[in-house]
């Protein structure tokens, strides 16, 4: 990765002259906008003017409006305008600003790279769309998280600043699990949300149980290793508290502080990351539950390093075991799901089965598999365009007992090489091998314990994707966001750490 060293434009206005523009502005729109967006303009105003004190705070309020999107979302002008998008917005001027008004070097790393292939592609299979709205709704939901990424490279300058985005994260993973319990524990999802012994499929905001699972499941990760990190600072000030005692209270009021503080952080994380596993279990997502055992699998592997491979076999097949042998004291309505997970796993034509109450979802999802791969078929270099599966999946449907599309293929990797074929598909795997990569370096080459940290939960994440993507679309209602945000933490920990008081980007073409 290469950190560029443009100068800055000469001549550029004073944050106090933007400030004054942005006054002027919200006096405009209050005469000239229409309710309630006249109403808006004050706070945005006042939210722009925090942004250019505080540029760190943009990233941090869009990753923290990801769960609470559709919360008070205000429709005008046939566009819903979701917290997630208000947010992006007032981020894009505080990126604008803080690009035009501060001397920093433009950053960028090789995610970029396969990432630009990806929308390049993206943009080309349009060509043979033949609905272009929903094409265009796929390329800003991927635009999106892309500026999310460079946003996070740009303003995060801190230790404070890198850690208040796990920090917003944990706080929508304990909502959003909070309201799942309330949900699953009084049945208060529609019949078809209903496990069995009593209990409800959570679905928190997001109105469905597998995008609140991967919600939660794209969060866990990090807040593992991040409570972990914490306890070590727990530790580490609680020594260094002792040792200042021995010079008296005044002496060790400073190091007192210091490990009240992390330790609140430490049981902020940890209660988070309990939060969020307690309300994967209840989403009753297999592909979740999968998808989390596979993260946390590999970041075992991964901070097992040193350890000879025989011990961490034995360690992961003693976990697979504990978690085998739990399932007898689960609740009869998980242990019929995990039973469901693991006769499920088989390939099969969906044309040559009946469908029954019993088999109706994996049917559907091979329904959906063989209809994505029929369109791969047909369009093998760019396929049917991007954002067209649902459109056009009448026209290569499968099975008769699913005329209609469920929202994707109920596998990612099908689904892109259906939209964007085999170009797409290769770009797509390209992408996420890019991130996996510079996760990986991050957690096993980096000399702090924060930035091995911050690279361990991207690694649990991005595997936790890609699991999970076989069998789902993880890549919807903005959950990009926060997983670009997350890469760009990686990306900052392997190269220019801003916890270790890093303040000049570092130059060469190094790349991950």
């Amino acid at each position: 990765m290469r950190f560029s060293t443009a100068k800055p434009l000469p001549g550029l206005p004073a944050p106090t002259l933007i400030g004054w523009v942005l006054a002027v502005t919200a006096v405009l729109a209050i005469l000239v906008l229409p309710r309630p967006f006249d109403l808006l303009a004050i706070p945005a105003v006042a939210a722009g003017l925090f942004y250019l004190l505080v540029p760190a705070a943009a990233a941090v309020f869009l990753v923290a409006s990801v769960p609470v999107q559709a919360t008070g979302a205000i429709s005008a002008g046939g566009v819903e305008w979701t917290a997630t998008k208000v947010a992006l917005g007032a981020a894009m001027g505080a990126l604008a600003i803080h690009l035009v008004t501060r001397r920093e070097t433009i950053r960028w790393s090789s995610i970029l790279v396969p990432y630009s292939a990806y929308l390049l592609v993206m943009v080309a299979s349009m060509h043979d769309a033949q609905y272009l709205r929903p094409a265009i709704a796929e390329i800003y939901r991927w635009s999106t998280p892309l500026f999310t990424f460079l946003l996070v490279l740009h303003v995060v300058r801190s230790r404070r600043a890198a850690l208040a985005i796990p920090i917003a994260i944990g706080a929508g993973v304990l909502w959003q699990a909070t309201s799942g319990v309330i949900q699953s524990l009084l049945e208060l999802g529609p019949e078809s949300f209903a496990a069995g012994s009593g209990l409800s499929r959570a679905y928190g905001s997001f109105g469905k149980p597998n995008t609140y699972a991967a919600y939660l499941e794209l969060s866990v990760p990090m807040l593992l290793v991040l409570a972990g990190w914490g306890i070590g600072q727990v530790v580490q000030q609680f020594h260094t508290y002792r040792q200042s005692r021995l010079h008296g209270m005044l002496a060790s009021r400073a190091e007192r502080a210091s490990l009240i503080r992390w330790s609140g952080f430490s049981l902020w994380m940890a209660g988070c990351t309990l939060a969020g596993l307690v309300g994967i279990v209840l989403s009753f997502s297999r592909g979740a539950w999968l998808g989390t055992a596979a993260g946390l699998l590999a970041m075992l592997l991964v901070s097992a390093r040193g350890l000879p491979i025989a011990r961490v076999a034995i360690a992961g097949a003693v976990a697979v075991a504990l978690f085998a042998g739990g399932m007898r004291y689960a609740p009869e309505a998980v242990q019929a799901r995990y039973e469901q997970l693991v006769s499920q796993v088989r390939l099969f034509d969906s044309r040559q089965v009946i469908v029954t109450a019993e088999n109706f979802a994996s049917v559907e999802r091979m329904a959906h598999w063989q209809t994505g791969i029929a369109m791969f078929q047909a369009e093998p270099l760019l396929g049917v365009g991007v954002g067209n599966y649902n459109a056009r999946f009448r026209e290569f449907q499968i099975h008769p007992g699913f005329p209609n599309s469920a929202g994707h293929a109920h596998n990612y990797y099908i689904h892109t090489a259906a939209e964007t074929g085999t170009l797409g598909l290769a770009a797509y795997l390209w992408l996420i091998g890019t991130a996996l990569a510079v996760a990986l370096r991050a957690a096993r080459t980096t000399q702090d314990a924060l930035s091995r940290a911050v690279g361990l939960g991207a690694v649990g994440v991005t595997v936790a994707l890609m699991v999970h993507n076989v069998v789902e679309n993880l890549h919807v209602l903005s959950l990009g966001i926060q997983l670009a945000a997350i890469w760009a933490l990686a990306v900052l920990a392997l190269y220019n750490p801003p916890w270790r008081g890093v303040t000049r980007a570092r130059e060469g073409t190094n790349s991950a």
